[in-house]
Protein backbone atom coordinates (compact mmCIF):
# COMPACT_ATOMS: atom_id res chain seq x y z
CA UNK A 1 0.00 0.00 0.00
CA UNK A 2 1.35 3.42 -0.89
CA UNK A 3 2.32 5.62 2.01
CA UNK A 4 0.24 8.47 0.65
CA UNK A 5 -2.94 6.39 0.90
CA UNK A 6 -3.05 6.53 4.68
CA UNK A 7 -1.95 9.63 6.53
CA UNK A 8 -3.28 9.24 10.05
CA UNK A 9 -2.36 11.41 13.00
CA UNK A 10 -2.90 11.35 16.71
CA UNK A 11 -1.46 11.93 20.15
CA UNK A 12 -0.86 10.25 23.47
CA UNK A 13 -3.50 10.73 26.16
CA UNK A 14 -3.78 9.50 29.76
CA UNK A 15 -3.21 5.73 29.63
CA UNK A 16 -4.11 5.64 25.97
CA UNK A 17 -3.85 6.89 22.40
CA UNK A 18 -6.01 9.08 20.19
CA UNK A 19 -5.97 8.51 16.41
CA UNK A 20 -7.54 10.83 13.85
CA UNK A 21 -8.66 10.57 10.24
CA UNK A 22 -10.52 13.11 8.11
CA UNK A 23 -14.06 12.32 9.24
CA UNK A 24 -13.62 10.72 12.66
CA UNK A 25 -11.30 10.36 15.59
CA UNK A 26 -10.91 7.47 18.02
CA UNK A 27 -9.53 7.38 21.55
CA UNK A 28 -8.58 4.10 23.24
CA UNK A 29 -7.90 4.07 26.99
CA UNK A 30 -6.68 1.09 29.01
CA UNK A 31 -8.31 0.88 32.42
CA UNK A 32 -6.47 -0.53 35.41
CA UNK A 33 -8.40 -3.78 35.07
CA UNK A 34 -6.91 -4.20 31.57
CA UNK A 35 -10.10 -3.38 29.67
CA UNK A 36 -9.62 -1.14 26.63
CA UNK A 37 -12.39 1.45 26.38
CA UNK A 38 -12.97 3.21 23.05
CA UNK A 39 -14.92 6.18 21.77
CA UNK A 40 -15.33 7.11 18.12
CA UNK A 41 -16.44 10.65 17.36
CA UNK A 42 -16.99 12.66 14.17
CA UNK A 43 -14.61 15.44 13.12
CA UNK A 44 -16.10 18.83 12.25
CA UNK A 45 -14.39 18.99 8.81
CA UNK A 46 -14.24 22.79 8.80
CA UNK A 47 -11.80 22.74 5.87
CA UNK A 48 -14.21 20.62 3.82
CA UNK A 49 -16.98 23.17 4.31
CA UNK A 50 -14.76 26.17 3.56
CA UNK A 51 -12.37 25.64 0.67
CA UNK A 52 -10.27 28.67 1.62
CA UNK A 53 -9.35 26.83 4.82
CA UNK A 54 -7.24 24.49 2.66
CA UNK A 55 -5.15 27.29 1.18
CA UNK A 56 -1.41 27.15 2.00
CA UNK A 57 -0.42 29.35 4.98
CA UNK A 58 -4.05 29.32 6.13
CA UNK A 59 -4.59 25.58 6.55
CA UNK A 60 -1.76 25.40 9.09
CA UNK A 61 -3.47 27.58 11.67
CA UNK A 62 -6.84 25.91 11.02
CA UNK A 63 -5.18 22.54 11.61
CA UNK A 64 -3.47 23.86 14.75
CA UNK A 65 -6.73 25.11 16.28
CA UNK A 66 -8.49 21.84 15.42
CA UNK A 67 -5.60 19.80 16.85
CA UNK A 68 -5.68 21.76 20.12
CA UNK A 69 -9.45 21.37 20.42
CA UNK A 70 -9.35 17.66 19.63
CA UNK A 71 -6.40 17.17 21.97
CA UNK A 72 -8.35 18.72 24.84
CA UNK A 73 -11.43 16.60 24.12
CA UNK A 74 -9.46 13.36 23.96
CA UNK A 75 -7.54 14.18 27.14
CA UNK A 76 -10.79 14.88 28.99
CA UNK A 77 -12.24 11.61 27.67
CA UNK A 78 -9.28 9.62 28.98
CA UNK A 79 -9.58 11.35 32.35
CA UNK A 80 -13.31 10.55 32.45
CA UNK A 81 -12.79 6.86 31.64
CA UNK A 82 -10.29 6.43 34.47
CA UNK A 83 -12.36 8.54 36.88
CA UNK A 84 -15.42 6.41 36.09
CA UNK A 85 -13.47 3.24 36.84
CA UNK A 86 -12.31 4.68 40.15
CA UNK A 87 -15.86 5.72 41.05
CA UNK A 88 -17.10 2.20 40.27
CA UNK A 89 -14.44 0.63 42.46
CA UNK A 90 -15.36 2.92 45.35
CA UNK A 91 -19.05 2.14 45.00
CA UNK A 92 -19.82 5.83 44.56
CA UNK A 93 -23.39 6.90 43.88
CA UNK A 94 -24.42 8.42 40.55
CA UNK A 95 -23.94 12.02 41.67
CA UNK A 96 -20.40 11.37 42.84
CA UNK A 97 -19.65 9.61 39.53
CA UNK A 98 -20.97 12.62 37.65
CA UNK A 99 -18.75 14.97 39.62
CA UNK A 100 -15.74 12.68 39.21
CA UNK A 101 -16.19 12.52 35.45
CA UNK A 102 -16.94 16.19 34.85
CA UNK A 103 -13.40 16.88 33.72
CA UNK A 104 -13.38 20.46 34.99
CA UNK A 105 -10.03 19.86 36.67
CA UNK A 106 -8.61 18.82 33.32
CA UNK A 107 -9.97 21.97 31.67
CA UNK A 108 -8.45 24.07 34.44
CA UNK A 109 -5.07 22.39 34.03
CA UNK A 110 -5.19 22.80 30.24
CA UNK A 111 -5.96 26.53 30.51
CA UNK A 112 -3.13 26.92 33.01
CA UNK A 113 -0.78 24.99 30.72
CA UNK A 114 -1.68 27.20 27.74
CA UNK A 115 -1.03 30.35 29.79
CA UNK A 116 2.27 28.88 31.00
CA UNK A 117 3.22 27.97 27.43
CA UNK A 118 2.62 31.48 26.09
CA UNK A 119 4.49 33.06 28.98
CA UNK A 120 7.41 30.62 29.11
CA UNK A 121 7.95 29.93 25.40
CA UNK A 122 6.80 33.16 23.70
CA UNK A 123 7.07 36.15 26.04
CA UNK A 124 9.84 35.29 28.50
CA UNK A 125 12.54 34.57 25.86
CA UNK A 126 11.86 38.01 24.32
CA UNK A 127 12.95 39.57 27.61
CA UNK A 128 16.12 37.48 28.09
CA UNK A 129 18.50 39.69 26.02
CA UNK A 130 17.45 42.71 28.11
CA UNK A 131 18.03 40.70 31.28
CA UNK A 132 21.52 39.79 30.01
CA UNK A 133 22.16 43.50 29.35
CA UNK A 134 23.16 42.81 25.75
CA UNK A 135 22.88 46.47 24.67
CA UNK A 136 25.94 46.26 22.42
CA UNK A 137 24.56 43.38 20.39
CA UNK A 138 22.93 43.99 17.03
CA UNK A 139 19.15 43.44 16.66
CA UNK A 140 19.92 40.22 14.78
CA UNK A 141 22.16 39.03 17.61
CA UNK A 142 19.48 39.79 20.19
CA UNK A 143 16.92 37.87 18.16
CA UNK A 144 19.32 34.94 18.01
CA UNK A 145 19.78 35.03 21.80
CA UNK A 146 15.99 35.07 22.15
CA UNK A 147 15.68 32.00 19.92
CA UNK A 148 18.34 30.13 21.89
CA UNK A 149 16.56 31.04 25.15
CA UNK A 150 13.30 29.71 23.67
CA UNK A 151 14.91 26.39 22.74
CA UNK A 152 16.47 26.09 26.19
CA UNK A 153 13.07 26.79 27.79
CA UNK A 154 11.37 24.11 25.68
CA UNK A 155 14.03 21.47 26.28
CA UNK A 156 14.30 22.31 29.97
CA UNK A 157 10.55 22.12 30.49
CA UNK A 158 10.28 18.75 28.74
CA UNK A 159 13.28 17.40 30.66
CA UNK A 160 11.77 18.43 34.01
CA UNK A 161 8.29 17.01 33.43
CA UNK A 162 9.78 13.78 32.03
CA UNK A 163 10.99 13.04 35.58
CA UNK A 164 7.35 12.44 36.60
CA UNK A 165 6.34 8.75 36.33
CA UNK A 166 2.89 9.56 34.91
CA UNK A 167 4.42 11.77 32.20
CA UNK A 168 6.91 9.03 31.30
CA UNK A 169 3.97 6.71 30.69
CA UNK A 170 2.37 9.34 28.43
CA UNK A 171 5.67 9.51 26.54
CA UNK A 172 5.57 5.71 26.16
CA UNK A 173 2.09 5.95 24.67
CA UNK A 174 3.46 8.69 22.40
CA UNK A 175 6.07 6.20 21.18
CA UNK A 176 3.36 3.54 20.73
CA UNK A 177 1.31 5.91 18.57
CA UNK A 178 4.30 6.64 16.34
CA UNK A 179 5.42 3.02 16.06
CA UNK A 180 1.91 1.89 15.11
CA UNK A 181 1.54 4.53 12.40
CA UNK A 182 5.06 3.81 11.13
CA UNK A 183 4.14 0.13 10.86
CA UNK A 184 0.99 0.92 8.87
CA UNK A 185 2.77 3.37 6.57
CA UNK A 186 5.47 0.78 5.88
CA UNK A 187 2.81 -1.65 4.65
CA UNK A 188 3.36 -4.17 7.44
CA UNK A 189 0.55 -6.03 9.21
CA UNK A 190 -0.29 -3.96 12.27
CA UNK A 191 0.50 -6.28 15.17
CA UNK A 192 2.32 -5.48 18.38
CA UNK A 193 5.29 -7.68 17.44
CA UNK A 194 5.61 -5.80 14.14
CA UNK A 195 5.00 -2.34 15.57
CA UNK A 196 7.70 -2.96 18.19
CA UNK A 197 10.27 -3.17 15.38
CA UNK A 198 9.53 0.37 14.22
CA UNK A 199 10.90 3.66 15.47
CA UNK A 200 8.99 5.63 18.12
CA UNK A 201 9.88 8.76 16.12
CA UNK A 202 7.87 10.24 13.24
CA UNK A 203 8.60 13.20 10.92
CA UNK A 204 5.07 14.66 11.27
CA UNK A 205 5.20 14.71 15.07
CA UNK A 206 3.98 17.85 16.80
CA UNK A 207 7.25 17.84 18.75
CA UNK A 208 9.09 18.51 15.49
CA UNK A 209 6.71 21.43 14.97
CA UNK A 210 8.10 23.11 18.10
CA UNK A 211 11.66 23.31 16.77
CA UNK A 212 10.51 24.43 13.33
CA UNK A 213 8.38 27.08 15.00
CA UNK A 214 11.37 28.50 16.88
CA UNK A 215 13.52 28.70 13.74
CA UNK A 216 10.76 30.22 11.58
CA UNK A 217 9.85 32.69 14.31
CA UNK A 218 13.48 33.79 14.48
CA UNK A 219 13.54 34.44 10.73
CA UNK A 220 10.30 36.43 10.94
CA UNK A 221 11.42 38.41 13.99
CA UNK A 222 14.77 39.58 12.55
CA UNK A 223 13.26 42.11 10.07
CA UNK A 224 11.25 43.62 12.94
CA UNK A 225 14.42 44.76 14.70
CA UNK A 226 14.51 45.13 18.47
CA UNK A 227 11.89 47.69 19.62
CA UNK A 228 11.00 48.57 23.20
CA UNK A 229 9.93 45.69 25.42
CA UNK A 230 6.14 46.15 25.33
CA UNK A 231 6.04 46.63 21.56
CA UNK A 232 8.39 43.66 21.20
CA UNK A 233 6.12 41.43 23.28
CA UNK A 234 3.11 42.50 21.23
CA UNK A 235 4.97 41.72 18.00
CA UNK A 236 6.02 38.32 19.33
CA UNK A 237 2.39 37.45 19.99
CA UNK A 238 1.36 38.81 16.58
CA UNK A 239 3.93 36.63 14.80
CA UNK A 240 2.75 33.39 16.42
CA UNK A 241 0.15 32.66 13.73
CA UNK A 242 2.38 33.43 10.70
CA UNK A 243 5.22 31.36 12.21
CA UNK A 244 2.84 28.48 12.91
CA UNK A 245 1.50 28.61 9.34
CA UNK A 246 4.96 28.43 7.76
CA UNK A 247 6.11 25.73 10.20
CA UNK A 248 3.08 23.59 9.33
CA UNK A 249 3.87 23.77 5.60
CA UNK A 250 7.48 22.70 6.23
CA UNK A 251 6.39 19.85 8.48
CA UNK A 252 3.80 18.77 5.92
CA UNK A 253 6.43 18.71 3.19
CA UNK A 254 8.82 16.72 5.40
CA UNK A 255 6.09 14.14 6.05
CA UNK A 256 5.36 13.74 2.35
CA UNK A 257 9.07 13.61 1.43
CA UNK A 258 10.28 11.35 4.23
CA UNK A 259 12.01 9.05 1.73
CA UNK A 260 14.17 11.83 0.24
CA UNK A 261 17.41 13.14 1.74
CA UNK A 262 15.92 16.64 1.95
CA UNK A 263 12.86 15.42 3.80
CA UNK A 264 15.06 13.47 6.20
CA UNK A 265 17.21 16.58 6.72
CA UNK A 266 14.16 18.66 7.61
CA UNK A 267 12.91 15.96 9.99
CA UNK A 268 16.27 15.35 11.73
CA UNK A 269 16.14 18.18 14.36
CA UNK A 270 12.58 17.24 15.33
CA UNK A 271 13.53 13.60 15.74
CA UNK A 272 16.27 14.66 18.13
CA UNK A 273 13.72 16.50 20.27
CA UNK A 274 11.41 13.47 20.09
CA UNK A 275 14.06 11.60 22.05
CA UNK A 276 12.78 13.63 25.00
CA UNK A 277 9.04 13.27 24.31
CA UNK A 278 8.88 9.57 23.42
CA UNK A 279 9.85 6.41 25.25
CA UNK A 280 9.94 2.80 24.09
CA UNK A 281 6.43 1.42 24.65
CA UNK A 282 5.64 -1.93 26.21
CA UNK A 283 3.42 -4.54 24.53
CA UNK A 284 0.21 -3.42 26.24
CA UNK A 285 0.77 0.16 25.16
CA UNK A 286 1.33 -0.94 21.57
CA UNK A 287 -1.84 -3.01 21.76
CA UNK A 288 -3.79 0.03 23.01
CA UNK A 289 -2.55 2.07 20.04
CA UNK A 290 -3.60 -0.75 17.70
CA UNK A 291 -7.10 -0.76 19.24
CA UNK A 292 -7.38 2.95 18.43
CA UNK A 293 -6.11 2.59 14.86
CA UNK A 294 -8.23 -0.51 14.15
CA UNK A 295 -11.38 1.32 15.27
CA UNK A 296 -10.56 4.12 12.82
CA UNK A 297 -8.88 2.56 9.79
CA UNK A 298 -10.65 0.02 7.58
CA UNK A 299 -7.30 -1.44 6.52
CA UNK A 300 -6.35 -2.37 10.10
CA UNK A 301 -7.86 -5.34 11.92
CA UNK A 302 -7.46 -6.31 15.55
CA UNK A 303 -5.40 -9.46 16.11
CA UNK A 304 -7.68 -12.53 16.38
CA UNK A 305 -6.71 -13.15 20.00
CA UNK A 306 -7.51 -9.58 21.12
CA UNK A 307 -10.13 -9.05 23.79
CA UNK A 308 -13.27 -7.28 22.62
CA UNK A 309 -13.03 -3.57 23.44
CA UNK A 310 -15.73 -1.72 25.37
CA UNK A 311 -17.26 1.52 24.12
CA UNK A 312 -18.01 4.60 26.19
CA UNK A 313 -19.57 8.03 25.89
CA UNK A 314 -17.42 11.12 26.27
CA UNK A 315 -18.27 11.17 29.98
CA UNK A 316 -16.49 7.82 30.37
CA UNK A 317 -19.60 5.75 31.02
CA UNK A 318 -19.53 2.44 29.15
CA UNK A 319 -22.36 1.97 26.65
CA UNK A 320 -20.88 -0.66 24.29
CA UNK A 321 -22.36 1.26 21.37
CA UNK A 322 -19.77 2.07 18.71
CA UNK A 323 -20.03 5.37 16.90
CA UNK A 324 -21.10 4.89 13.26
CA UNK A 325 -19.09 7.34 11.06
CA UNK A 326 -16.56 5.93 8.64
CA UNK A 327 -13.28 7.82 8.51
CA UNK A 328 -11.38 8.85 5.45
CA UNK A 329 -7.86 10.02 5.99
CA UNK A 330 -5.64 12.98 5.33
CA UNK A 331 -2.20 13.98 6.50
CA UNK A 332 -2.10 14.88 10.19
CA UNK A 333 0.62 15.63 12.68
CA UNK A 334 1.41 12.63 14.85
Amino acid sequence: MSENEHFYGGQAIIEGVMMRGTDAWVAAVRRQDGTVVITRQPVSNFAEKHKWAKWPLIRGNIALVEALSLGMRSLIYSFNVLAEEEAESLGADEEVKKQASSGWLVWLSIIAALALGVGLFVLLPAWVPDWLRAEEMSPTGKNLVEAVARIIAIIGYIAVISLMPDIRRVFQYHGAEHATINCLEAGETVRSENCGKFSPFHPRCGTSFLLLFVVVKLLLNVPLGWPDLWLRLALRLAMVLPAAAVSYEILRFAGRSRGSWFGQLLAAPGKLLQRLTTRTPDEQQLETAIYALAALADEVDLPPDSATPRYADMDGKITDEAEPPEAEVEEETV
